[in-house]
């Protein structure tokens, strides 16, 4: 079992206690003066947390957690995530306030680094760690994980929710493309094994999608005869809901991890990268401009989808905000989850065509084209845009803009429908196929989408005319009955869309 906290909890506590003690306030110290001094009374043998410790029930449920720890032991449990990690003293503050518990055998932390941003910056935060004295002396392999010849082990969780939400999908998986790179060549520098941790969803703007593909276009050297993932939802049953349908799907699992551990892929060309660069920054530069900056775009989100109604629904494990405000306080589940529910999924596709028409642009289609037949990275990520296109469709997602939108919001969309149609034509062009999925591959990709998807259209339209009701009406008398046909609409559209769901 897993524990999982936020970043701003634990240097909450800290700073509790830093301001009771008379030190000043820890959350307004630079990160040097966080690290020196976590470092320094990590290395005391006196107790920290004085036990009159006045604080907020927030930081007492953190302390609490801790005491747990120490009081059970820490044989019940795995990791200690640390979400939205940013940087080494969040590391650091867990260690410590494990120290301070009296956990004898500290569970192993994992930073969980989320935001394009954060992953651009893990690997200075992990080469600060591992040069930190206390720290690096203290990293050990946990009784649970297999030592391959070497003793220090660090476990890092990357985030491809929050990374797609923030900078679009392409420009997500292209960061963290980088991040394993970077993180493998510090590891190994460090003579660390390094185990990575990948925080995927069902759906692929979550980092969802055939699992023996995504394991295969790994960077070298980030399969070292090991990996974790996670599985959720509604995607446990579908992978593990009977016996020799898990059997399959461990298969699956161990058949790629060998296969990426003994015969990795080989490193890309500098000029392949140089264009995955300037594709990534292209479309997350338009990604943003359609979300962020786009006049009234969260009312349209809004409106187009059931992201207000599915917040009445007992779906997620976590809140659907972080805290008050517009599109960035938005937890990357439901962001994702509501798109698919209209099928435009636009998370996954907004930014790319725009990219990729540049580079047409300059006279690279031949070079695209090589790249999606020689390099497994690039070819993998085009496949999964190619599969999510093929299952958006234009039409049901404009029903739902017709009849739940109000008129001052219509024109917003103008700019989504066109980079939806330019994401199309690029893709095909890259491909060099004349429709999605038009490979003697991907028949069965067709065949199935072709037969089950088509039943998903009644549906949506059940849902955007139930939704339609419920905003029209005050208090409708039959109100429950509305929302259990809504509810019932979600399980049915996601069941339908599979791990695009």
């Amino acid at each position: 079992l897993d524990i999982r906290q936020e970043t701003p909890r634990h240097a909450d506590a800290l700073d509790a206690i830093t301001s009771h003690l008379g030190l000043g306030s820890y959350s307004t110290w630079k990160e040097e003066t966080k690290v020196q001094y976590l470092t320094n009374e990590l290395h005391s043998q006196r107790p920290l947390i004085p036990k009159d410790l006045k604080c907020s029930e927030a930081v007492r449920e953190v302390l609490d957690t801790f005491d747990m720890i120490a009081e059970v032991g820490t044989s019940p449990f795995g990791a200690y995530v640390i979400s939205m990690t940013r940087s080494a003293s969040d590391v650091l503050a867990v260690r410590l306030l494990q120290k301070e518990a009296g956990v004898r055998q500290h569970m192993r932390v994992v930073p969980l680094f989320e935001t394009k941003e954060d992953l651009e910056n893990a690997p200075d935060c992990m080469e600060l760690l591992f040069n930190n004295s206390w720290y690096k002396a203290n990293l050990s392999s946990p009784p649970q994980v297999p030592n391959v010849g070497w003793s220090p082990h660090q476990e890092v969780m990357l985030g491809y929710s929050d990374s797609a939400k923030d900078a679009g999908r392409l420009a997500s998986v292209w960061g963290l493309h980088k991040a394993q790179e970077a993180l493998v060549k510090i590891s190994k520098e460090h003579k660390i094994k390094l185990n990575l941790f990948h925080g995927r969803g069902g759906s692929v703007g979550r980092g969802g999608g055939p699992q023996y593909l995504a394991t295969l276009s790994q960077p070298a050297g980030s399969v070292q005869g090991w990996m974790r993932v996670t599985v959720q939802g509604e995607v446990i049953d579908h992978y593990f809901g009977l016996s020799s349908i898990a059997s399959h799907t461990m298969e699956r699992y161990t058949t790629s991890v060998l296969q990426a551990t003994l015969k990795p892929p080989g490193a890309p060309s500098e000029e392949y990268r140089v264009i995955m660069e300037r594709l990534s920054e292209a479309s997350c530069a338009q990604y943003r401009n359609i979300v962020y900056e786009t006049p009234m775009f969260v009312d349209y989100f809004r409106a187009a989808t059931p992201d207000f109604e599915l917040k009445g629904l007992n779906l997620g494990s976590r809140p659907a905000k972080r805290k008050q405000g517009g599109i960035e306080t938005l937890r990357a589940i439901p962001w994702m989850f509501a798109w698919t529910q209209t099928r435009l999924q636009l998370p996954v596709w907004a930014g790319v065509g725009f990219a990729i028409q540049a580079e047409i642009a300059a006279g690279n289609l031949a070079t695209l084209q090589a790249m999606y037949k020689e390099w497994p990275f690039f070819q993998s990520t085009v496949e999964l845009l190619e599969m999510v296109l093929a299952k958006t469709n234009k039409r049901i997602a404009g029903y739902y803009e017709k009849l739940l939108v109000p008129g001052e919001l219509q024109g917003v969309s103008k700019e989504v429908w066109d980079e939806l149609d330019r994401t199309m034509d690029g893709i095909q062009k890259v491909t060099g196929r004349s429709e999605l999925l038009g490979n003697e591959d991907n028949s069965n990709s067709r065949l199935a989408i072709s037969t089950r998807v088509p039943l998903v259209d009644p549906i949506n339209v059940l849902q955007a005319n139930v939704m339609s009701r419920l905003r029209q009406e005050d208090n409708p008398p039959n109100y429950q009955e509305l929302f259990d046909a809504f509810a019932i609409t979600v399980q049915g559209v996601a069941s339908g869309m599979g791990w695009t769901g």
